[in-house]
């Protein structure tokens, strides 16, 4: 009960927008669970009515023996017999009104009363059966459909440090996978929660109703229910969370192979991706199994109580010589009785499987950034002056990565950053968009610390063209507007024609209409990077960050690419990092980083005379002076 509640209370906030429209379909299989009672009435009404009349009758009143026979609760025992006989007196007299009985004359009325009894109640049965499961089918799905998108947006909110500690699988099956659970407990769960217990209890009064006596010696085998239950619920809840933990390692194996699998073809790396695919596949198999294996236990060990306590019933029947339409519909209640109890035990193992993705939902949803925003941010349109590093430090976990770090950029200087692998210059330009905070220290624009600004101001007067270039799976359009929101499409086409681009994608099949595919894979490196240059010009942006732009290109390509950052970088203050030292030949400025320090500090050329970090790596390049 605790986890339905837990369930229940996490995903009531999406729910409540479509409250009217569940309350509808609650109040449907409500009443389809109470119509099983009904049908069941129907059938004993109608069979009574074709039984042959019995020669003799006996009227002995029962109320008697049982009032003596339970002493202590004789009046309420007297009080609910009599409403008993009053009911049935009721109900025959309607049956003997509208349905023809065996041997009698039959009137309009049982005519009318045979013809349309039977496919009103299976036509009520059959719509509230109907508007139920589609009502809460459709709350489901619209909750799970909310839900994933929030965890989306949750996830896109989160600081890099999250995506730096935690595996891709895991966050797909956060996304796909646990909101799945979910949506199968909102839907099937939901409703067999109202069905089943309305029936369960509707159906219990009926035979309560027809022999209360044998009705409560039947369920002395509830307890026995009830405890397999339990026991194979945690079973199977052990077993689900082992078979969650194996399918996020499989989600992220998956991802693996994919993003690498040029690597994986060139060193023949198929089979030993596939073992152990293999062994994840296997493992998963085994804990699923385990899982059904402890579900589908519960419905034959219902079933098997049930039939055997049939035994008995029909003994009962033969000594006691009862009405064979009232045993007829007592073995009809009786089945009918235990189906809901199946779907009540199904229903605990899947709760139990459901508040496993539940728990790792809210554990996502409860992070919090690290990178948080100032509630009283400083209002922020344009840069003015400097960017200045006031001893800035930064640490991976024990770490240290930037020590002590003082850097002042005026506006509109060209600063080329260089280094060993290693050095912090990645790190530097982390902390310099804001995917990080210094750890010690403080980072200002125009004298006022970057923590007092939105982060998403400030992150729009940047630029960034990097050589992990990200195409999306959309068209040209859409992938030069994202640089900046609502640009129009003479913009994108502006900014295409100056990243020397525009010529390729008039080729393209649908020009700039065309899909350019996951990851652009259509498109060589140099075009891609031309891409990513004209979403940086559409941007227009006043300073522009260059992270190894042409690195990954040819030579040939390269010179293309140049031509357009030279195009991009004119006017605009460039903060450029470079391994391919020749590319900072440009810079105003060079600052060489050793194990987060600056070290150097000067010009292309005085830093070559100079003879030191930089001049040692420009010779191992080849390069001895800015010719």
């Amino acid at each position: 009960m605790d986890k339905a509640l837990a369930i229940l209370r996490f995903s009531w906030p999406f729910i409540r927008p479509y409250k009217m429209r569940l309350w509808i379909s609650v109040f449907a299989a409500v009443c389809f669970g109470v119509s099983n009672a009904f049908v069941l009435w129907t059938i004993k009404a109608v069979l009574h009515r074709l039984e042959p009349p019995k020669t003799q009758i006996v009227v002995e009143s029962n109320i008697k023996p049982l009032s003596q026979n339970a002493g202590f609760a004789s009046e309420w025992i007297d009080a609910a017999m009599a409403k008993k006989e009053t009911l049935q007196q009721y109900s025959e007299t309607l049956s003997n009104e509208w349905l023809p009985g065996y041997g009698e004359e039959i009137t309009l009325r049982q005519i009318l009363g045979a013809c349309l009894l039977v496919p009103l109640v299976a036509g009520f049965r059959g719509g509230t059966e109907f508007i139920s499961k589609y009502g809460i089918s459709w709350v489901g799905e619209r909750v799970v459909n909310d839900l994933r998108i929030r965890v989306f947006g949750k996830l896109s909110g989160l600081s890099m440090d999250y995506f730096n500690r935690s595996k891709m699988g895991d966050m797909l099956t956060r996304i796909n996978g646990d909101t799945a659970m979910l949506q199968v407990c909102l839907s099937s769960g939901v409703r067999n929660s109202i069905t089943s217990p309305m029936t369960v209890i509707s159906v219990f009064c009926l035979m309560l109703f027809l022999d209360w006596q044998l009705t409560m010696s039947l369920f002395l085998i509830l307890p026995f229910v009830l405890i397999a239950i339990l026991v194979f619920g945690k079973k199977a809840r052990k077993a689900s969370r082992k078979a969650v933990e194996t399918n996020v390692t499989q989600s992220s194996l998956i991802v693996e192979m994919l993003q690498s699998i040029r690597i994986v073809k060139a060193y023949g790396l198929e089979s030993l991706q596939t073992s152990r695919f293999g062994i994840l596949s296997r493992r998963l198999f085994g804990h699923t199994m385990k899982t059904i294996r402890s579900q589908e236990k519960v419905g034959p060990l219902v079933e098997f109580m049930g039939v055997s306590a049939m035994g008995g019933l029909i003994l009962f029947v033969v000594a006691t010589e009862r009405s064979m339409s009232d045993m007829v519909v007592f073995f009809g209640a009786l089945a009918t009785f235990y189906s809901p109890v199946k779907k009540l035990a199904n229903l605990h193992v899947l709760i139990e499987k459901t508040s496993i993705g539940v728990d790792r939902l809210m554990k996502v949803l409860d992070e919090k950034p690290s990178v948080t925003e100032c509630e009283s941010a400083v209002a922020l349109s344009q840069f003015k002056h400097s960017i200045h590093f006031e001893n800035v430090s930064f640490s991976y976990d024990q770490t240290k990565v930037i020590d002590r770090l003082n850097l002042d950029i005026p506006r509109g200087q060209k600063l080329g950053i260089a280094g060993e692998s290693g050095s912090g210059k990645s790190t530097l330009i982390n902390l310099f968009f804001r995917f990080f905070d210094p750890t010690e220290g403080t980072i200002k624009l125009d004298d006022i610390d970057f923590r007092d600004y939105s982060q998403k101001e400030l992150r729009q007067l940047m630029a960034l063209v990097s050589q992990d270039v990200v195409v999306f799976d959309q068209t040209v359009f859409d992938n030069i507007g994202c640089g900046k929101e609502g640009s129009s499409n003479e913009a994108i086409q502006s900014a295409a024609m100056s990243a020397h681009a525009d010529g390729f994608i008039q080729n393209l099949p649908k020009g700039y209409e065309t899909i350019l595919g996951e990851r652009g894979t259509s498109l060589s490196g140099g075009q891609r990077q031309r891409i990513s240059i004209a979403r940086a010009f559409v941007r227009d942006a006043p300073i522009l960050v260059l992270d190894e732009a042409t690195a990954a290109l040819d030579s040939a390509s390269e010179g293309e690419v140049q031509n357009a950052i030279d195009e991009l970088a004119k006017d605009r203050t460039v903060i450029c990092i470079a391994h391919r030292l020749s590319t900072l030949q440009q810079m105003d400025r060079i600052i060489v980083l050793a194990e987060g320090a600056i070290v150097e500090d000067g010009s292309f050329d005085s830093l070559i005379q100079k003879g030191g970090v930089f001049a040692n790596m420009a010779k191992r390049q080849g390069i001895s002076s800015r010719s």
